[in-house]
């Protein structure tokens, strides 16, 4: 699937793709139980861990506790030299 994006304190914002059989699927389903494989959802962690239960969310709940406009792509290592 594509890149992450990040925001403030660590919320870090991936989207995944529903499979079948996979846990992503089964983890929509604890929010939706009609998700359906194919459909994209988005895994919420903050410093790694996941945020909230079950820690992945459609679009639409997505936005109710993320500010989507807090979201950007990731910075560059900050510790990496260019030659």
């Amino acid at each position: 699937m594509g890149r992450y994006l990040e925001g403030p304190d660590g919320l870090r914002v991936e989207p995944v793709q529903l499979g079948n059989p996979d846990t992503n699927l089964l983890l929509a389903r604890m929010w939706d139980a009609g998700a359906e494989p194919g459909e994209v959802w988005y895994k919420v962690t903050r410093n790694g861990m996941a945020l909230g239960v079950p820690g992945i969310y459609p679009m639409d709940v997505l936005q109710e506790f993320v500010e989507l406009g807090d979201l950007h792509e990731p910075e560059e290592s900050a510790g990496e030299e260019t030659a």
